[in-house]
């Protein structure tokens, strides 16, 4: 096996620096490829296999002149360099916990506990001695110098049959199903297996020639409600290959995604994986999946459900949902096969890149929304030292950049921008990310508007919010209202008697005292109608907290009550779909207490300014720059020397970890 086939690297600084010296050595080729004709890009492939050059000429070999296929197997080969799995040598370790998740799961519903919440407390325990890093993505095996001329073979020939059956296939271009159909792998790092032809045999029944190909995504998304996307810590499992993921069957949003590219292109539907860098108004990134036919792309979130073919309005950059996020997005990029070499300049690589393939992926912005050019002039450097800049957002804390501009002179033109969101111009200087100008609004008219604090001119800010408001929140709060409170003698409440309707809710905690006591050994909590959701519970009897045994409407409310009572109100019982009918959770204190006060936190971000709590406002000024700490005294912090047009960013010292940059003005907080 030639060195070129697997690294295996002891720290993530060789690991980068080992792929940066294979992407250089993998780009010159391509680039020399790209400027003569297919065969030379094809040669540079071949000879890059080394041992493995026989495996793919017998592909080539496979089939005569003028066979399409013979095109398709010399574009597979010719777009082959970059493409990987990790190493399998350590995924034993790992994968006794799905062994482990599949058998609670048989189980969880007679116990009453969640499978998932007690395989992510095991798994959570597990990575503190173990590095995924590591063992499985530090392990890097190159297609080029392992495919085998069997498999490949096989598996063009299970594309072009699908394909050539397939009722829709006039309705694509050829282009299409070269790009997104024909690949044997959608994305780096899964191992090579017969996804395929398995996928087909399992879901072909689901066809139907009478649908149109929304319908028939429709159908199969709705045939795999069992997959599902989950933020925590077990969701990151090292997901590997199709049998892995068959059992553990909840993941990050883009190994969904990669799944659904994966069962439609089995079925010979091209379904692209889609992707967001990183939000330009919030924090995180997205992936999604898309259909892909002549001139049009139509996407659609991989959890499939109501409104999944929203997206597509939703990602324009101009439209506002009443219940989805306000999404603003810089730049949409689609996973490809095809090497990219127009893309690259080995200066447009920079620390921001997780992988240094990403961002040669395929920038389809404007297939989402209306962008712009912009050119920004270099302010604070008289020379960019790097050769290359980068517009960044806010986002998760810091800035990040998304994508690269083209330095000419005195200015850098940075293309296909998307709109509505603040941009901070930004290059590297040795490993540093260093501001070339102020950062500045890219309206949704295309204009450029800058921010420069203005320390000359101040203005008195009244805070409320470290962190925009999601549309739901507001939802949530609602939802609470007009919850009863009820007191019985007995635990099955047969003759309650309620003693307190819950009003309009503050996203955090709420606290209530009665007129006067009310003596009681059982009471409970009764959710309006399917709103059954809810943060914090408690009970008070002059000023101490009532301890008891719990009480259900459902014995399967149980998994989730204890996320009522965790003194934590970023976690949240969530009883929809656990029970019909009026849905209930009560208290038996094991004698009547008297009670004096009710204590109750709707589901929230715990993002608002908390009375009690300690805060710190900064603004933009070539890096953030303090205005000093404050305690909260009421739901709001107040600071009266905020510099006029300032970029603004308030963090809450005591705890949180979400922060949003805003601006000030006659309404109040601008948040971007």
């Amino acid at each position: 096996m030639s060195s070129f086939v697997f690294y295996d690297v002891k720290s993530p600084f060789s690991f980068l620096k080992q792929m940066k010296k294979m992407l250089h050595l993998l780009v010159m080729c391509c680039l020399t490829a790209c400027i003569t004709d297919g065969e030379r890009r094809l040669e540079q492939s071949l000879l890059m296999a080394g041992d493995n050059r026989m495996e793919l000429e017998r592909v080539i070999n496979h089939y005569p002149a003028g066979d399409r296929r013979k095109q398709y197997a010399e574009f597979l080969i010719g777009n082959m360099p970059g493409h990987y799995s990790y190493d399998t040598t350590q995924i034993f370790k790992y994968r006794p916990f799905l062994n482990k998740l599949s058998e609670l799961r048989a189980i969880e519903q007679i116990n009453g506990l969640s499978a998932f919440d007690s395989i992510n407390k095991e798994w959570k325990e597990f990575l503190k001695y173990n590095d995924i890093y590591h063992d499985i993505y530090a392990g890097i095996v190159y297609d080029l110098g392992t495919i085998k001329s069997d498999f490949l073979i096989h598996d063009i020939e299970t594309a072009v049959s699908g394909w050539d059956k397939c009722s829709w296939k006039d309705s694509i271009d050829d282009s299409i199903f070269m790009e997104e159909i024909l690949p044997y792998r959608k994305s780096n790092g899964y191992i090579i297996e017969n996804w395929r032809e398995r996928l087909h045999n399992e879901y072909k029944h689901l066809l139907n020639p009478d649908y149109t190909l929304h319908q028939q995504i429709d159908t199969l998304l709705d045939s795999k409600n069992d997959k599902t996307v989950n933020g925590s810590a077990f969701s990151g499992f090292p997901y590997i290959c199709l049998e892995d993921y068959l059992e553990g069957r909840i993941s990050h949003c883009e190994v969904l995604c990669w799944f659904n590219s994966l069962l439609m292109s089995s079925l010979s539907i091209p379904c692209a994986m889609d992707y967001v860098p990183a939000w330009g108004n919030r924090n995180g990134s997205h992936m999604w999946n898309a259909l892909v036919q002549k001139g049009k792309t139509s996407p659609f979130e991989a959890t499939g459900g109501r409104g999944k073919w929203k997206c597509g309005k939703v990602y324009n950059n101009a439209y506002e949902d009443e219940y989805w996020f306000k999404s603003r997005l810089p730049k949409v990029f689609r996973k490809s096969y095809i090497f990219n070499p127009s893309n690259y300049s080995e200066k447009k690589l920079s620390r921001f890149l997780a992988s240094p393939f990403k961002f040669l992926d395929k920038d389809v912005s404007d297939e989402y929304f209306i962008t712009s050019t912009v050119t920004v002039p270099v302010k604070y450097e008289t020379k960019l030292t790097s050769g290359c800049a980068y517009l960044a957002v806010f986002n998760t804390d810091k800035w990040v950049p998304v994508f690269w501009g083209d330095v000419y002179n005195d200015s850098v033109i940075f293309r296909k921008m998307g709109r509505d969101i603040v941009y901070l111009p930004v290059f590297y200087r040795e490993g540093r990310m260093i501001p070339f100008n102020d950062p500045f609004l890219l309206d949704s008219n295309g204009g450029i508007h800058y921010f420069c604090a203005d320390t000359s001119h101040v203005t008195t800010v009244k805070l409320h919010r470290k962190y925009c408001e999601r549309p739901d929140i507001g939802l949530w709060r609602r939802w609470n209202e007009n919850a009863v409170v009820e007191i019985a003698d007995n635990p099955e409440f047969s003759n309650a008697t309620p003693i307190f309707k819950i009003p309009e809710c503050a996203s955090h905690m709420n606290s209530w005292k009665l007129p006067s006591p009310v003596n009681s050994r059982y009471i409970r909590y009764v959710f309006p109608e399917h709103k059954d959701v809810l943060a914090e519970l408690s009970f008070f009897s002059n000023g101490e907290q009532l301890t008891g045994k719990f009480i259900f409407s459902d014995v399967r409310l149980k998994k989730e009550a204890d996320k009522l009572f965790d003194n934590n109100i970023l976690t949240f019982a969530d009883f929809n779909q656990l029970a019909a009918g009026s849905v209930w959770i009560g208290f038996d204190f094991g004698k009547n207490e008297d009670i004096t006060e009710i204590n109750l936190c709707p589901r929230n971000d715990d993002n608002n300014v908390v009375k009690g709590r300690s805060y710190e406002l900064f603004y933009w000024d070539s890096t953030w720059r303090s205005l000093g700490r404050k305690k909260a005294e009421q739901n709001y912090v107040v600071y009266d020397n905020t510099p006029a047009n300032a970029l603004l960013m308030l963090r809450c010292t005591s705890g949180g970890k979400e922060n949003r940059i805003f601006t000030w003005s006659a309404n109040g907080q601008q948040w971007w």
